[in-house]
């Protein structure tokens, strides 16, 4: 049975390991050594390989997982993924904001109900505002969305909490400025966060371990960072460093 509540009472509850390689007896392996370390595993095209079954493989061994589907479809559509992955016994789904208020509201519907049917919680559902890949630059002359990428965070993430959703996945960087205007309980799932001084890889708004705390995220994810490291344990009990002082 799943949780409807990202927990942040431990270092461990507010880690997410982005589980980015095709390889499934590395991720089983990753589990097994950093599950003692990791709140959540997030799976991505992993799953479009392996699917339901590593999910399953996944959960035998009592780790949590972060299904990071980004879903965003039709209205009926969603509703039926809202009962799939209630079914999976996932923790954690992405779906983009961006696909409207009546999508949201079928998803959390859908879920809800099955979970009501089937005595289990429902999975958080975690809105995506913007990528952490998206400057400035691109918001305004590639996606021309105009006004400053902080604006455009907002006024997803208010759609995703009159939605219905648990939180939303932004960067750092706009959490001073949407916090104040969103749910006391309201969880922020933020990537694109690393040790000061490492590579920022393909995101555009990248922040350090301790920035993040500070701003006030609740779950933080690390991917390459950790899984590239000589000694993968090491890099993230530095982390539970970081977030034991916090």
């Amino acid at each position: 049975m799943n949780e409807t509540v990202v927990s942040t009472t431990s270092p461990k509850d507010r880690i997410c390991l982005a589980m980015d390689i095709h390889d499934e007896e590395a991720i089983l392996r990753a589990v097994d050594n950093l599950g003692d370390l990791v709140g959540y595993f997030k799976l991505n095209s992993a799953f479009t390989l392996y699917g339901p079954e590593l999910v399953k493989k996944i959960l035998d061994k009592g780790a949590k997982i972060f299904l990071d589907l980004k879903l965003h479809d039709i209205p009926n559509t969603l509703a039926g993924y809202g009962d799939a992955v209630t079914r999976l016994g996932v923790h954690v789904v992405t779906v983009h904001v961006s696909g409207g208020s009546e999508m949201l509201r079928e998803l959390v519907k859908s879920a809800e109900r099955t979970a009501a049917q089937l005595g289990m919680a429902r999975p958080q559902f975690i809105g995506i505002t913007l990528m952490t890949s998206i400057s400035q630059d691109i918001l305004n002359n590639e996606i021309n969305v105009q006004g400053s990428i902080e604006d455009e965070v907002l006024r997803k993430a208010r759609m995703a909490a009159e939605a219905g959703l648990n939180g939303i996945v932004c960067s750092v960087g706009e959490l001073d400025h949407v916090r104040q205007y969103l749910p006391q309980d309201f969880v922020y799932v933020t990537p694109g966060v690393r040790p000061a001084g490492a590579s920022h890889h393909d995101h555009q708004r990248v922040y350090t371990y301790s920035e993040a705390i500070k701003a006030g995220s609740s779950l933080l994810v690390v991917g390459r960072t950790v899984l590239t490291a000589k000694d993968p344990r090491t890099a993230l009990l530095d982390l539970h460093k970081v977030l034991g002082a916090a």
